[in-house]
């Protein structure tokens, strides 16, 4: 019989090898790990001894998995996620845990949610040191490749393998000057594509969901102003004829002394919390994704 070393098939050599068959790169899944490329080829090169496959092949400028490797691909991942379970403690004690958390979101969330959720995290998990990164369009990707905990986004779909928790619901509103023209009536939809706008554009093609509305299919809004923020910009543009049309709660944090008023169409959306089998066992996580919960539950004023 065939001696197998199974010393070569450690936690950190599998994960090492489901990020390279996620990344179809080295490089790339060195950068996810916080490791170098060596690093990465040597481990590489000893689950390749372990397994006698070569697991990669060169294709262009990254590499392709082997049959081998897609065929145990799903059993890699099914014993990471034992191991993740096996290695978590019966007990969480956020006053005492010293970890790593990432959270991928955006703009609205990191203003609307994250201060509230970071103000309880320093009360109750000093410890705990939080990463955010931007998830544009790729959050529910990023979350399957591993390459965060948890997702906070507006974007909605069956995502395989993820679970999904909604948090709250929210609608677009517009913003305007008190000297607006629009100021002391009510908004139609003609009003609406007349006017000037200021356009938030986000990178990675992401585009605001009140976009979507049956009422504006079809139609150019005249732009005069595109910005990748705003906030920081209200009082430039507070005094002009630019309309922003924002979420209702970023609207009423950052849109002083500007007006709120109603669009013409329908733009109600749902924030939604998502994670992946992974973590979904996790003591830690379970408790991270109940604070956020409540952070959220008292934003909507259910908590």
């Amino acid at each position: 019989m065939e001696k197998l070393d199974y010393s070569a098939l450690s936690f950190k050599s599998l994960k090492t090898l489901k990020q390279i068959y996620e990344q179809g790169s080295l490089t790339a899944a060195a950068i996810q790990l916080g490791q170098n490329q060596p690093s990465v080829s040597y481990t590489l090169e000893q689950m390749r001894e372990a397994l006698h496959d070569p697991l990669f092949v060169r294709s262009g400028r990254g590499v392709a998995p082997t049959s081998r490797c897609r065929q145990i691909m799903p059993e890699i991942e099914n014993l990471l996620r034992g191991m993740s379970e096996l290695l978590q403690p019966e007990v969480f004690e956020p006053a005492n845990a010293s970890l790593d958390m990432t959270i991928s979101c955006n703009q609205y969330e990191l203003q609307v949610i994250v201060p509230q959720l970071l103000d309880r995290l320093n009360r109750l998990a000093p410890n705990i040191r939080m990463t955010f990164i931007q998830s544009h369009l790729s959050g529910h990707q990023q979350l399957q490749r591993g390459q965060c905990d948890l997702l906070l986004s507006p974007v909605m779909g069956d995502y395989e393998a993820l679970y999904q928790r909604p948090l709250f619901q929210d609608r677009y509103v517009c913003l305007i000057s008190a000297e607006h023209p629009l100021a002391d009536k009510q908004i139609g939809r003609d009003d609406y594509i007349q006017a000037r706008h200021l356009e938030i554009y986000y990178e990675g093609g992401w585009k605001p969901l009140y976009l979507n509305s049956p009422a504006l299919q079809g139609v150019n809004l005249n732009v005069g102003l595109r910005l990748p923020s705003v906030s920081n910009f209200i009082p430039t543009i507070a005094n002009t004829d630019l309309m922003i049309t924002l979420p209702e709660r970023l609207a009423r944090l950052i849109g002083e002394p500007m007006l709120i008023k109603d669009p013409p169409f329908n733009s109600r959306f749902e924030l939604c919390l998502y994670w992946n089998k992974m973590t979904h066992q996790s003591k830690a996580h379970q408790w991270l994704r109940q604070q956020i919960i409540e952070v959220c539950g008292e934003l909507d004023g259910t908590a």
